[in-house]
């Protein structure tokens, strides 16, 4: 196709005035070079940036492509899709993969599911077989056009020799002149060879019959009413809005106007001048258009430059924790969304600056698949060694050593406590194996000693009595004297021995109320008071070799309770970046967010009640 700055001035057309060889000698160059007789019927291709799109929409989009499309048009479109489908693929894995680690599941358990590989490569495989087809064919046709215009060639030769009227001889003329045109494209070859022997005989003809200059005439008007029909044409372009396919439909509209003959002399410049003033006048809009689409691509190939130096920085952090890979990963998330929107830019940048952002997620994914593997590695070894202690617990669990074997299940105890998480999917199940085989033994034990009825009943009436002096007592208005006084009562609760075991829960809840109820009527935040109960709580445990046991289940609740809330928070932080705003989500936006603040509340008291269980351990 010609471009604006190539498009060739009819007052430079060398064209004889003499003969009719003006009918079209670099006409039929341009087209055995360039197939202008079929630039016609191809259809405009659509500009797509597919590296903003998705695996699907782009396997959506080759499939339309080649439903709609000629294969010889998508060349320049397919060259380079198999490596940004690739890019997307990986990037859409890592997503997948990023939102099912969110939830604690390991990234070995991952199985991911898209089929959108499977049909691209199928839809790619289409698209090389098509174009291996259409260029055999392209060559047959070819082979077959060269015998056409071989055939044209000898009944050129063969018009200088009839005797027949000048009218039939020259319609005969000029319907070879017709096939000739309407051939399409020869071997390329053969085409300079074969143009310059056409060319050759048709100047053989007109020497020959030397046309008469009525039909000289009637040709020239013809002419002329082409080129003002072409004239029409372009002005009505001028009031196209698709600037860039204006432009497109002027260079076809100077091919067609290159393949018109001479016109009367007298009219020659002035519509040559009409025509070229709307040339012009395209041109100018076409060239403020790509300026103004310049200056955006160029700022939106800033703003995916800054993207790109977000996306580094988050690679090369580091992070020692779970939490912190979650937050990186939803920072790095939104990055990529932010990428799909930031517009396109120049052809020759889209690539490079594709790679450069792909190679900062992908460096970034890479590092966090290397830290969860670590991570699968240090608990299964975790695993391993409390699964050891889970051994050793039961192979006790049945002595009646009770001195010896108590000690041993709190060193038991005690080094679980030492040992990291385990995987999640094992966590309940090995804890809960643990403390069975403790349960069993503290139960035999208080089973045996069951029989020390005398000491436990008296210490069942001092507990009673403490509750009646629990219940004589006045608050005095000063917190900090009455808290001590509370806690003394709870000091002497926990250094009363055991009571019957049939009584051990009904009197212990019954002092923990009254306590409670005394730390309520103090003047105390709800923090201070939940504490103080808890507080309460544990100084009520029966002391003896199981206080401890009982100490560190109450622990392993508790880390338990917090490690769940930690990962609520989690989640629910990261499902608000997911949430597109907009008047409709903002309520469950501020539900969410009202609920973090509240759940941060809890751990902020469940951390304060773990400090004050692991001063009694």
């Amino acid at each position: 196709m010609e471009q604006e700055n190539n498009l060739i001035p009819e007052e430079q057309v060398n064209l004889p005035e003499s003969s009719e060889t003006s009918v079209a000698t670099e006409t039929e160059k341009k087209k055995e070079q360039t197939g202008s007789e079929v630039i016609h019927e191809k259809k405009e291709i659509p500009e797509i940036d597919f590296s903003t799109l998705s695996t699907a929409q782009i396997v959506q989009q080759v499939q339309k492509l080649l439903n709609d499309y000629p294969v010889a048009s998508l060349k320049e479109v397919m060259e380079n899709l198999p490596e940004i489908f690739e890019s997307k693929y990986k990037e859409e894995y890592n997503q997948a993969l990023a939102i099912f680690t969110a939830d604690g599941d390991l990234p070995e358990n991952f199985e991911y599911k898209n089929n959108s590989k499977e049909q691209f490569s199928s839809l790619y495989k289409l698209y090389k077989d098509k174009k291996n087809t259409a260029i055999r064919q392209i060559e047959a046709e070819r082979e077959e056009n060269l015998k056409i215009k071989l055939e044209i060639i000898e009944e050129l030769k063969a018009l200088v020799q009839k005797e027949e009227t000048l009218n039939k001889t020259y319609q005969e003329f000029r319907d070879l002149q017709e096939r000739w045109r309407t051939t399409g494209l020869v071997p390329q070859t053969q085409a300079n060879t074969l143009l310059e022997t056409y060319h050759h005989h048709v100047e053989n003809f007109f020497n020959y019959v030397k046309i008469n200059k009525e039909l000289r005439d009637l040709d020239l008007k013809r002419n002329l009413d082409d080129k003002l029909t072409l004239c029409a044409e372009a002005e009505k372009l001028l009031e196209a809005n698709d600037i860039a396919n204006s432009f497109k439909q002027l260079q076809l509209l100077h091919a067609r106007w290159k393949e018109i003959g001479p016109i009367p002399k007298e009219q020659k410049e002035e519509v040559w001048e009409r025509f070229k003033n709307t040339t012009s006048q395209i041109n100018e809009k076409h060239h403020k258009f790509f300026e103004s689409l310049k200056l955006e691509q160029e700022n939106n190939l800033k703003i995916k430059e800054e993207i790109c130096t977000k996306a580094a920085a988050l690679a090369e952090s580091e992070y020692k924790s779970y939490a912190e890979w979650e937050n990186a990963t939803k920072a790095i998330l939104d990055l990529q969304e932010e990428w799909k929107h930031s517009g396109t830019v120049v052809q020759k940048e889209r690539n490079r600056i594709f790679k450069k952002f792909r190679t900062f997620c992908d460096a970034f994914f890479n590092r966090k698949r290397e830290f969860y593997k670590k991570l699968t590695e240090e608990q299964e070894k975790n695993l391993q060694l409390k699964t050891a202690l889970c051994e050793k617990a039961e192979a006790i669990k049945d002595s009646t050593e009770w001195k010896t074997t108590t000690d041993k299940i709190i060193s038991y105890q005690k080094e679980w406590k030492k040992i990291g998480a385990v995987p999640r999917k094992y966590s309940n199940k090995i804890w809960t194996r643990f403390r069975s085989a403790c349960d069993t033994f503290f139960e035999n034990k208080h089973a045996f000693f069951k029989d020390i009825d005398s000491v436990q009943e008296k210490n069942l009436e001092l507990k009673k009595a403490l509750i009646e002096e629990v219940k004589q007592f006045t608050l005095s208005g000063n917190n900090e004297e009455d808290i001590n006084t509370l806690k003394a009562f709870q000091t002497r609760w926990g250094e009363i021995g055991f009571v019957p075991i049939k009584a051990k829960d009904a009197i212990q809840e019954e002092f923990r109320n009254i306590i409670n109820e005394w730390f309520d009527k103090l003047n105390l935040d709800e923090f201070d008071r939940n504490l103080e109960r808890f507080r309460a709580k544990l100084s009520t445990l029966d002391s003896g070799d199981n206080k401890e046991y009982k100490l560190i289940n109450e622990r392993e609740k508790l880390v338990t309770k917090i490690r769940q809330l930690e990962t609520d928070i989690n989640t629910w932080e990261n499902n608000i970046g997911f949430i597109t705003k907009s008047n409709k989500s903002q309520g469950l936006i501020n539900e969410l967010e009202s609920r973090i603040e509240k759940t941060k509340q809890r751990l902020v008291l469940l951390r304060e009640k773990l400090k004050e269980l692991d001063k009694l351990i």
